[in-house]
């Protein structure tokens, strides 16, 4: 993957009014009535302009550059009408350590609050108002956060320092933290109420027990003494320097997207950023189960992969889509019909409902593996099955090894129309390697894998221990030996 060129953006000291002068029409405190809609009875072959421009049709292309003080910028403007915007930083839970243990999660209960500039109630009006307050949000996941909104493109200027704001200055007022602590609960209780993020959380745990990406992203009750404007704001210096920050936007004019970002930094000092010991990321393998409410076994067997950037990653990913998956209730074109784990699996057993492989990689590790789901009383006969299944990617044929391809491509192009894909994708390349690869370039690196490759791939990840999770009715799940 080429390394992009950030073109360098120097910090401008402005005249107020001239900036001022150059935001969209808005009123922080207008409540607008609804007004009728005179174009009610248009139809879309009809255009309600008097002099409708004609359209200017550029390529879209990815454009990088980075502040002064090393934030980095990248866009992709697409035309579409509707804004992307996406800061993204790493850090989450695996730099947290025993005097924080869900802190990043509470970062992410604190976003959108109190800041130097707005109070939360004008944060959370001002969104509103701009018809954003459904898709702002903030996620911490285990090596990055990250802070998402959606808005009309010409509000862009507005919503670019909100986001600033939260990683830049924002207050953590007492009694905010106080009433977001409730949240914790919440949380807890919706990572237990959904069986598929479980058996996730459980096979981290479980392949890398106690270390690095092995933490849990969702705070737990006993997070709760460490939730404190302190410790908050001790995890933020440690952090959220702005060398450790990508903004990303979709559908936005880079320069227009630059100079705000600028603007929004300009007056102000970041957090400087701190020499800090990354523990480096120790697969230990295991099995680990946990009795929910679920009425099926939800099962993962999983191995090490390669970590981001590393010249595994496409062949561990062609076998991945070798594999493929499906479900009891679906014989759909485009299903996974076709796939070994259809074929192999759902389809030879009646009490399979779903199967699917995986990969997740990290900037120093990866996990690849199947997940699946069957009737507590044949748990032990699909773990079987997949084993039997994973073993066989030893092996596999010229003519499957080119539909691999052909079906992978394709699906990396068609996820790359949404733009909110686009946009994690863009944030999380940069933050794990500092580069950025377009569908087209790994369109390359996939074609040139050989069926050698797949077999020498295939045989590395099958030597190393397994790790197992499972969540629901485990009585029948084998045991680990």
């Amino acid at each position: 993957v080429p390394a992009p060129t950030f073109a360098p953006v120097k910090f401008q000291k402005e005249d107020v009014e001239a900036v001022m002068s150059e935001l969209p029409s808005f009123n922080f405190y207008e409540i607008k009535e609804p007004e009728p809609n005179p174009y009610a009875a248009s139809t879309l072959d009809k255009c309600i302009l008097l002099d409708p421009p004609s359209p200017v049709l550029t390529a879209p292309k990815a454009e990088f550059s980075q502040l002064e003080n090393g934030m980095k910028v990248a866009s992709v403007d697409k035309g579409g009408l509707t804004a992307r915007l996406g800061l993204y930083v790493n850090a989450g839970s695996r730099f947290e350590n025993t005097s924080n243990f869900g802190v990043s999660n509470m970062v992410s209960m604190m976003s959108y609050a109190s800041t130097a500039h707005l109070s939360q109630l004008r944060t959370v009006k001002t969104l509103e108002q701009l018809g954003c307050n459904a898709t702002a949000t903030c996620k911490a996941g285990r090596e990055d956060i990250a802070y998402t909104v959606g808005v009309a493109r010409e509000f862009m200027p507005l919503v670019v320092p909100l986001l600033v704001g939260n990683v830049l200055f924002p207050r953590l007022l007492p009694w905010e933290v106080q009433a977001a602590t409730k949240k914790v609960k919440e949380a807890k209780s919706q990572l237990e109420a959904d069986a598929d993020a479980m058996v996730s959380d459980l096979l981290h745990k479980a392949a890398y027990c106690n270390n690095s990406v092995g933490f849990s992203p969702v705070a737990s009750e006993r997070c709760l003494p460490y939730f404190t404007p302190e410790t908050i704001r001790a995890f933020l210096l440690d952090h959220f320097a702005p060398e450790r920050m990508v903004l990303v936007g979709v559908n936005v004019k880079h320069d227009e997207l630059s100079k705000w970002a600028m603007r929004s930094f300009a007056d102000y000092n970041a957090i400087p950023a701190k020499k800090r010991e990354v523990a480096k990321a120790v697969y230990t393998g295991g099995d680990l189960r946990m009795e929910g409410a679920s009425p099926f076994c939800h099962l993962a067997v999983a191995m090490e992969s390669g970590a981001w950037g590393q010249q595994d990653v496409a062949p561990i990913t062609l076998l991945q889509t070798i594999l493929g998956g499906g479900n009891a209730s679906s014989c759909a074109p485009g299903s996974g019909v076709t796939s070994r784990l259809h074929t192999q699996v759902v389809k030879q057993s009646p009490y399979v409902e779903s199967c699917a492989a995986f990969n997740t990689s990290y900037s120093d590790t990866g996990l690849f593996g199947v997940y699946g789901v069957s009737h507590p009383d044949k748990a032990g006969e699909m773990c079987a099955s997949i084993t039997k299944a994973m073993t066989g990617l030893t092996t596999v044929s010229k003519d499957e090894l080119t539909r691999a391809k052909a079906m992978l491509k394709g699906s990396l192009y068609r996820q790359m129309d949404d733009d909110s894909v686009l946009m994690q994708d863009m944030g999380s390349q940069l933050l794990m390697s500092g580069r950025y690869g377009s569908p087209a370039d790994f369109a390359k690196v996939i074609d040139a894998v050989t069926e050698a490759d797949l077999a020498a791939t295939a045989k590395k990840l099958l030597s190393g221990k397994p790790s197992v999770a499972a969540f629901g009715d485990t009585h029948t799940v084998p045991h680990y030996s």
